[in-house]
C-alpha cells in the first residue's frame, strides 16, 4: 500500500497550525487514494507521557501510524545537519509517495536537501488537488495533481505525482484544517536517531517567530488600513493559497519583518508614512511595489482593491484554463 508522510512540527508541546492543515490534506489524499498517512515527529528527549499527548493530537488531525525519535540531536530547531539523516532513514525504509512538510521554515531547511538524498521531485508552496478519470475497462482513478504559483505570479505549475514516477517532497501552503478527521489513539513506533555527520555542531541560541499567521506565508501582501472587511475578503480569494494581508500598523510591520517572507506585494498609495520599512530590507526577498494613485486610494481604497481583485482573478481564470 502506498504511503505518505507527514513532518510534524510542535511547538511548547502543541501540534502548529500548518501541520494540523497538512494533516488534514494528506488524509484526505489517503482516504481516497489507498494511503497510509505517517507522521514523523522528531524532538529531543521527552517523557514517554508527553509522546503520547502529542500523537493524540496528531492521530486525532488524521495520522495512521506516528512515528517517533527522541535524542539530544533532535533536541534544538530543525537542522538538515541534525534532522536530515533520520528524514532519509524513514523515507528508504517507507518508500513514500508523498513526504510533506507545513507552511514555515521547516520545509525550507529540510526538504530541498532531503529530495536532493532520496532522488524525489521538489515542490514548495504547494496546494493538493484530487482528480477523477473515468475507464471504460476500470473503475474510475485517482490523481494527485500539486499546483503552485510561479515566481512571477502570471500562472501556476501543476505537477502529476503518478506521472513522476518518483517521490515528491512538497511544502503545503498554510491553510485553516475544519475539524478532526481521526481518532486520538494512534499506534506510536520508536526509531533510532542516527548519529549526525557533523557531532560538533551546537546550537547557540533559538528565537521562536511570533504566533502570527504572516510567519506561515511565503508572500504577502500590503493593503491600506481603512479597507473594508468586504473588500479584503474579495482580495484574499484572489490571491494564491497561504498569502497572507497585511495592513500597514506598526505591530504587523513588525510581525512581517521578522517572518522573513520570500515575496512581497506592495499594495499602497504612491506616497507613505511608513516608505522607510518598505519594502522590507529581508535578505532575499523578492519585492513587488504596485502603486495606485494617492487621491484615489485615500478617498476610496475598496474601489482600488476591487480593481487589484478582479486583474488577480482574471489571471488565474487564464492560467488555469477549463476546469
Amino acid at each position: 500500500m502506498a504511503s505518505i508522510v507527514a513532518y510534524i512540527e510542535v511547538r511548547e508541546g502543541i501540534v502548529t497550525a500548518p501541520t494540523r492543515f497538512l494533516l488534514a490534506e494528506a488524509r484526505r489524499v489517503g482516504d481516497l487514494a489507498g494511503a497510509t498517512v505517517y507522521a514523523l515527529l522528531a524532538m529531543g528527549p521527552v517523557e514517554h507521557n508527553r509522546i503520547e499527548q502529542i500523537a493524540e493530537q496528531v492521530s486525532a488531525a488524521g495520522a495512521d501510524r506516528v512515528l517517533c525519535s527522541t535524542s539530544e540531536h533532535l533536541a534544538g530547531p530543525p537542522l538538515d545537519a541534525t534532522h536530515g539523516a533520520l528524514l532519509a532513514q524513514v523515507a528508504e525504509h517507507l518508500r513514500p509517495v508523498l513526504f510533506l512538510f507545513p507552511a514555515g521554515g521547516v520545509g525550507v531547511e529540510l526538504g530541498s536537501p532531503l529530495a536532493v538524498r532520496i532522488g524525489a521531485a521538489y515542490v514548495a508552496n504547494a496546494g493538493i488537488e484530487l482528480r477523477s478519470e473515468r475507464s471504460d475497462v476500470a473503475p474510475a482513478s485517482l490523481r494527485v495533481i500539486l499546483t503552485r504559483w510561479r515566481a512571477a505570479q502570471d500562472g501556476r505549475r501543476k505537477v502529476d505525482v503518478g506521472d513522476l514516477e518518483r517521490p515528491v517532497v512538497a511544502i503545503l501552503a498554510s491553510g485553516t484544517a475544519s475539524r478532526p478527521l481521526g481518532e486520538p489513539c494512534a499506534d506510536v513506533e520508536m526509531l533510532s536517531c542516527p548519529e549526525p555527520k557533523y557531532p560538533e555542531l551546537h546550537v547557540v541560541a533559538s528565537e521562536a517567530l511570533p504566533d502570527s499567521a504572516i510567519e506561515l506565508c511565503s508572500a504577502a501582501v500590503r493593503v491600506p488600513a481603512t479597507a473594508s472587511a468586504s473588500a479584503l475578503a474579495d482580495l484574499q480569494s484572489a490571491l494564491p493559497m497561504g498569502t497572507a494581508l497585511v495592513t500597514p500598523t506598526d505591530a504587523q510591520l513588525g510581525a512581517f519583518q521578522v517572518a522573513r517572507p520570500r515575496e512581497v506585494v506592495w499594495v499602497s498609495p504612491a506616497q507613505d508614512d511608513n516608505d522607510d520599512l518598505w519594502p522590507p530590507r529581508v535578505p532575499g526577498c523578492v519585492a513587488t511595489k504596485v502603486d495606485f494613485d494617492p487621491g484615489a486610494m485615500s478617498s476610496d481604497p475598496d474601489h482600488a482593491l476591487a480593481a487589484l481583485t478582479a486583474a488577480l482573478r482574471q489571471a488565474r481564470s487564464r492560467a488555469e484554463g477549463p476546469a
